[in-house]
């Protein structure tokens, strides 16, 4: 079973990929305000800034899934 930590940070993830894809504001919009609430969760879990990911490189992410 997958845990909390990596759940949120798949997800949060994802979505990050997601909004920079999106073609419509609100869809960037929105998919970016699902990447913060995944970020702030995993920050909560983990005690730590994991803030970083929503400016991180997109080649980046890689790295921290």
């Amino acid at each position: 079973m997958e845990s909390n930590e990596s759940y949120y940070r798949r997800r949060a993830i994802q979505e990050i990929v997601a909004a920079r894809h999106a073609i419509t504001a609100n869809a960037k919009a929105r998919r970016r305000l699902l990447a913060e609430t995944y970020v702030r969760r995993l920050s909560e879990l983990t005690g730590s800034d994991e803030s970083f990911l929503l400016d991180s490189n997109p080649a980046r992410l890689q790295e921290f899934a």
